[in-house]
């Protein structure tokens, strides 16, 4: 078994954080149906020394959902180290949970990169060192990163991780493409393997791993410890559990339409009880859950102007997919 954080991980696939969409309802969703662990949205290391609401709500976790890495950005080491001891003390109360503290390097937001964070930082990799080694200096947790293939030239991620294993980083996740070129190249996750053999700690590959194919092919050609899923998982949180099964050799059936219903009201659930629960994220979610299905697009017109709950889900409830 890898291990990530302070975690043994009990599967090869792991949840990425996905801002507006890995909330802690899709995360104990995803952990049921195989994720071997998840990451939270990132949350601005400002605002949670700030004491900001939102983004604490943001860094929520439960101790059902572990292992679970806080993923947090920012640009200032001693605001980064200050929000690092700000979550150990309240993982420490039991306030939280988690395995790790994760740094997002790979951001390529436009309003992150202004404010000198994200994959902005991927330009200066002295920096990064300087902000992990403040953070392991302040974090009673493992500190994690998430970095890029680099910011314009995918040659920089070998050099930049050992920078970050030499600064105290425990673990680093690697996505192949750079900051600047977005989604042009379908594939060339070399570079993932090149991390994992510069560096000593355990590295996720990340990037691409759109299906259980690809995922396990990203896996064995790569040679990292273990592969995390991101968008592939959008209204298909079975992905899991399918990947590993592939991983051993054996083919799981897609899920049925029946089957992502299921998963469907059980994340609604899951939003209730951890209040969670809103007309923008569930539609956000519904929307992916349909993606794909026969005869789809009527019922994602009628979604984008539903404004209630209710009337989510008894679109989704109504839906059929069209025989083909």
């Amino acid at each position: 078994m890898a291990r990530y954080g302070n975690a043994r991980l009990e599967g090869k696939f792991v949840l990425g954080p996905m801002a507006g969409y890995s909330d802690i309802a899709f995360r104990l969703l995803c952990r049921k149906h195989g994720a071997a662990m998840c990451f939270t949205e990132f949350a601005n290391a400002n605002a949670l020394v700030r004491g900001g609401r939102e983004s604490w709500e943001l860094a929520r976790t439960c101790a059902e959902e572990m292992p679970v890495g806080i993923q947090i950005f920012g640009s200032d080491e001693k605001v980064m180290a200050d929000a690092c001891r700000a979550i150990g003390e309240r993982v420490s109360s039991g306030l939280l949970f988690a395995s790790c503290i994760d740094i997002n390097f790979g951001c390529p937001s436009g309003s992150v990169i202004r404010a000198g964070a994200g994959s902005a930082l991927l330009r200066h990799p002295e920096k990064m060192a300087s902000i992990v080694s403040a953070c392991v200096s302040a974090s009673p947790l493992p500190i994690t990163c998430k970095i890029r293939a680099g910011w314009s030239s995918g040659k920089s991620a070998p050099g930049i991780a050992r920078l970050l294993e030499k600064a105290g980083a425990a673990g680093i996740t690697v996505h192949w493409r750079t900051a600047t070129e977005g989604h042009r190249r379908s594939e060339g996750w070399g570079v993932i393997l090149e991390v994992k053999r510069a560096v000593g700690i355990p590295v996720i590959g990340n990037g691409g791993a759109s299906c259980p194919q690809k995922a396990v092919r990203l896996l064995s050609e790569t040679s990292c410890d273990a592969v995390m899923i991101s968008t592939g998982a959008l209204g298909n949180v079975r992905i899991f559990e399918t990947s590993q099964a592939l991983l051993r050799g054996k083919t799981l059936p897609e899920p049925s339409w029946r089957q992502k219903l299921a998963d469907f009201k059980e994340y609604l659930l899951l939003s209730e009880k951890f209040g969670v629960l809103g007309e923008k994220r569930l539609r956000a979610h519904a929307m992916e859950f349909l993606r794909g299905q026969a005869g789809a697009r009527e019922a994602r017109r009628r979604l984008g102007g539903a404004k209630t709950v209710e009337e989510i889900v008894g679109l989704m409830e109504e839906f059929a997919p069209q025989a083909i």
